[in-house]
């Protein structure tokens, strides 16, 4: 199988774990505790992917995974014009993981580190500054919009990264392959 074609099923395996979760969280309909865990391992999966199938992959899924999560009924129909915004702070974190991963093992960590405050900076200003600019938003869905793209998208987002750079390297040592 040449490159392309196993980064693509790899990838799509990815996305197929982050949609899992989606659905169980959807399931759980506990929406603290849904927005943790479900945003925890999209957060990893989106990681992971850059990692083991490279940056594009990682945006690309992280692209796809709030419009997965929507289609589900994982986020409300209330939040279908913030997707855009989602998305977006999901390529912010892939992003600026993939240009620093291959520094050295250090700026992995920084890469992570600083993607995850930087999504949570995005998605928090959009939320609370810029969105009620664009489109209405009725005062109490906004309220509870800009509670959960504050603080809980910087620790889903922090725990998720540590959560795949863990994976990633029991897998190299598993493997004895490297993902640097």
């Amino acid at each position: 199988m040449d490159n392309k074609t196993n980064n693509l099923v790899k990838s799509g395996l990815f996305l197929a774990i982050a949609v899992i979760f989606q659905v169980i969280g959807k399931a759980l309909a506990i929406p603290q505790f849904s927005q943790l865990v479900v945003g925890t391992v999209v957060n990893a999966v989106i990681i992971l992917a850059v990692l083991i199938c490279g940056t594009w992959w990682g945006t690309a899924i992280g692209a796809l995974t709030p419009f997965t999560a929507w289609l589900i009924g994982q986020l409300k129909p209330v939040m279908l014009p913030f997707i855009p915004f989602i998305m977006a702070g999901n390529i912010i974190y892939a992003l600026i993981f993939g240009l620093l991963m291959n520094k050295g093992k250090a700026y992995k960590y920084v890469g992570y580190g600083l993607g995850a405050f930087a999504k949570y900076i995005f998605l928090y200003f959009t939320a609370s500054k810029f969105l009620h600019f664009l489109i209405k938003v009725p005062e109490k869905a906004l309220k509870v919009l800009i509670a959960s793209m504050g603080i809980p998208q910087l620790i889903t987002a922090l725990i998720g990264g540590a959560l795949a750079i863990t994976i990633a390297a029991m897998l190299e040592k598993r493997y004895n392959k490297n993902m640097d």
